[in-house]
């Protein structure tokens, strides 16, 4: 639900504004918005691609959480969330924050709680997950 919130015009107004800024993108995001991005790659590969990069200016459309760990990479380089002036905080995730270490361990200690999925949909389930995998190993 994250990437589905940035829309085409505000990236674009984003693009406009900020005209040297790089725009990166997530592979979860939308097919247009992927189109207008600089560089696109899984959460590791955003937050190195910011650090490699001698760009200073980028614009980020993925879960804001990353913003802080861009920030603390390279704090001399700005880092502007899409979409801008989010006061409701619509670009993170709720169902992430729900994890938590604890909750890791024992779902691994325990093997619980099960989940099953339809085969039909397990099988489209994994099409994205092995697309973020080949986008992040490039």
């Amino acid at each position: 639900m994250v990437h589905e919130i940035f829309s085409l015009s505000k990236i674009t107004a984003l693009k406009a504004q900020y005209p040297q800024a790089l725009f990166i993108a997530h592979p979860e995001c939308e097919a247009p918005i992927l189109q207008l991005a600089d560089f696109i790659g899984s959460t590791t590969a955003l937050l190195e691609f910011t650090r490699s990069n001698p760009a200073t200016e980028f614009i980020v459309a993925t879960e804001s959480g990353i913003l802080h760990q861009m920030h603390k990479a390279s704090p001399q380089k700005t880092f502007i969330p899409a979409p801008p002036n989010n006061n409701c905080a619509c670009n993170d995730c709720p169902h992430m924050k729900l994890n938590t270490l604890e909750k890791v361990y024992l779902c691994l200690k325990h093997r619980q709680p099960e989940v099953t999925i339809d085969p039909d949909l397990f099988d489209d389930a994994l099409r994205p997950l092995q697309r973020m995998l080949e986008i992040s190993a490039r």
